[in-house]
């Protein structure tokens, strides 16, 4: 069970890191203000104070109570520093997830019409083919960072997608329906069917651990480099069942599970004394691991027809881009953003492909890109 033994482990490293940027919180200073029975004159210096009646202190703090202290920005009074920018913080982010994976089709069955023999020859097709294409559907994103200095910080999250497909067909006599994933070497006049039904699940979870800190920023704009780690797990499955008057079933299942490092860049542009801001995320991600698939094929008279095994190592690039809008709230404790997100998963082992290498049994260069896109909401709290 390589991958419960991986998310224990990532789990356990989660809980570590809280614990640690707990113990690291600073206590802060009191953050009373005008306690003192003393005020600066103005034009005097620091160590020139001169005492202040109440009711004159009174009139002080009613004139700043209805200043706006972000006011200026953009202008020569914002903020010129990166400490004034980015004050230490919590952070809790959900996000939601509505992607869609693409280049990830399985081709399962074609209605012909024609010759049944030799079973070699290319059917006359006839009709729809018959295909699992995978749709738009839900996932979510959880996390935290903490700012361990006023300019970086330290935060992990978890994401999960579960992706699930379905399909059948059926067709009257004279048509059939010819399997497109059953081993070439099993095919014979007599299998070929009038009905067939599919599904194919395509389901990740990724953990990020990362350090971020501010390469340049002022009230209206900030932008942020990310070095990190990522741990990942990927699972394809694929079932199908073709039947006449016995049945035949066709399974694979492929998975990868992996760590590796990840960097990228964000960035983000806030409209003066509104709220509204722009954003953009884009990381890149080599995580070294292995992927493992199966290969089984068996029939109602026969239970077991094929049964193979595969396993070889990859390095999984994965690049995300993620652009949208959003508002966050004048103290900046609240924040709404929503946008398009592009992923491309590279140097993967798909469904589709791995049952072309057991039909023509070449194993070779078994590789391929699987991409998703889709829109993101997230919803985060600052303190």
């Amino acid at each position: 069970m390589k991958t419960g033994k991986w998310w224990l482990m990532i789990s356990v490293g989660m809980l570590a890191l809280l614990a640690s940027l707990q113990v690291c919180n600073a206590q802060k200073p009191d953050s009373e203000e005008f306690t003192s029975d003393y005020i600066l004159v103005a034009g005097s210096s620091a160590a020139e104070e001169a005492p202040a009646p109440i009711a004159e202190k009174s009139v002080v703090m009613e004139d700043m109570k209805d200043t706006d202290l972000s006011a200026g920005c953009g202008g020569d009074d914002c903020c010129d520093s990166c400490e004034s920018c980015c004050r230490p913080k919590w952070r809790f982010w959900g996000e939601f997830l509505y992607l869609r994976p693409r280049d990830a089709e399985v081709t399962y069955a074609v209605p012909f019409d024609g010759p049944v023999v030799p079973p070699d020859d290319v059917p006359i097709q006839v009709g729809r083919v018959a295909m699992l294409d995978p749709d738009y559907s839900p996932g979510f994103r959880v996390g935290f960072a903490y700012d361990i200095t006023p300019c970086s910080s330290l935060g992990a999250s978890y994401t999960q997608l579960d992706s699930s497909t379905s399909d059948s067909i059926s067709v009257d006599a004279p048509l059939v329906l010819r399997s497109m994933t059953i081993h070439p070497s099993t095919l014979e006049a007599s299998a070929d069917w009038l009905s067939a039904q599919a599904t194919h699940d395509i389901d990740y979870k990724l953990a990020d651990i990362d350090f971020r800190r501010i390469i340049a920023c002022d009230c209206c704009y900030s932008l942020n480099y990310l070095i990190g780690a990522r741990f990942g797990h990927l699972e394809q499955r694929f079932d199908s069942m073709f039947t006449e008057i016995g049945t035949e079933t066709i399974n694979t299942d492929i998975t990868f599970d992996g760590a590796g490092i990840r960097l990228g860049l964000e960035g983000e542009r806030r409209a003066p004394c509104s709220g509204w801001l722009i954003y953009g995320k884009s990381s890149a991600n080599f995580v070294a691991g292995e992927f493992s698939g199966r290969y089984f094929q068996g029939s109602s008279t026969d239970p077991q027809i094929v049964d193979t095994n595969w396993k070889a190592g990859r390095i999984v690039s994965i690049l995300e881009l993620e652009l949208g809008v959003g508002w966050s709230s004048c103290s900046g404790c609240f924040r709404v953003t929503g946008g398009y997100a592009v992923n491309a998963w590279k140097n993967v082992v798909k469904t589709s492909d791995f049952i072309s290498s057991v039909q023509q049994n070449d194993f070779n260069d078994l590789n391929g890109t699987m991409t998703l896109d889709g829109l993101v909401a997230r919803v985060e709290m600052r303190y």
